[in-house]
Formats: structure tokens, C-alpha cells, sequence
């Protein structure tokens, strides 16, 4: 797990909001036990994504880039998907199966190629070979 204050892949920000919405954005992060910095990582990523334009991607700096990063991300959006482990998954503690993956990317709408970015980054392994998908009991994190 990324310690983001000594990291120098994070950086703090800070602004001030009324007193009713920080009581209720600190009230549903805690009840859906999700941190601050990671409901406000994905606030941040859609507001940043509705301002470049729908046509364009999402900057380099913000696209996750393992599951971890993925999951961490969108934590609210996957609650309801019926993926267990979340918190885990993105703790980066334990790896997804692949049907588990295969769920993550279709609730999120993932392209098929970031797919692929974000398995090899995560496994540091190919999950498709000549464009068919490995099955998974010849995955070894599977």
C-alpha cells in the first residue's frame, strides 16, 4: 500500500466547502468505508474528465493504472457490482479472478486495450495471447 504523504506520486490539496457537505461527504465515507483521499480521487478524476471533454481521455497522470489503482478509484461506483473484496482489492492485498476483473471493467466501461494496459500491469504477465483471453486455471494468480 502507497503511503500518499511520502509520495512523491501524490500531492495534497485542500479547499474549503460548507459545514453540511463536509459533515456528509465525511458520513458516507465512513459508511461505505471509503477513505477521504480516495472518494475525492474519484470526485476529482470525473470532474477533470466532464471538464477536458467527453472525446477525450482521461490525463496520464490520473488513469489508474494497475486493479488496485482501478478499484481504489472507483470504490462507490463497485459496491453494488457483486465483486467481493474491494477493500482488499484496492489495498492492493489480494488479486481478482478473472471473472472478478472481467465484472471491475465492465461496470467501469473499460476499453478493451486499457484493459489489457491494466492486467499487465497489475500481473506483470500477458492476459491475452494471439487476442484470446487465458483461461483461468492456466492464470497462475487466478
Amino acid at each position: 500500500m502507497t503511503d500518499r504523504r511520502r509520495s512523491d506520486d501524490y500531492k495534497q490539496i485542500s479547499g474549503y466547502v460548507p459545514l453540511e457537505v463536509a459533515r456528509e461527504f465525511k458520513s458516507i465515507c465512513a459508511r461505505d468505508g471509503v477513505s477521504q483521499s480516495d472518494a475525492l480521487e474519484e470526485m476529482l478524476c470525473e470532474w477533470i474528465t466532464k471538464r477536458i471533454g467527453s472525446n477525450s481521455s482521461k490525463p496520464e497522470q490520473v488513469r489508474p493504472r494497475t486493479i488496485a489503482d482501478l478499484v481504489r478509484v472507483n470504490m462507490t461506483k463497485l459496491k453494488r457490482s457483486g465483486v467481493k473484496n474491494l477493500q482488499a482489492l484496492a489495498r492492493g492485498e489480494v488479486l481478482p479472478t478473472l471473472g472478478d476483473f472481467a465484472i471491475i471493467t465492465s461496470t467501469l466501461g473499460i476499453p478493451e486495450e486499457e484493459q489489457k494496459m491494466i492486467w499487465q500491469e497489475t500481473f506483470h504477465i500477458s492476459l491475452y495471447e494471439d487476442s484470446k483471453c487465458v483461461k483461468e486455471d492456466e492464470c497462475e494468480f487466478c
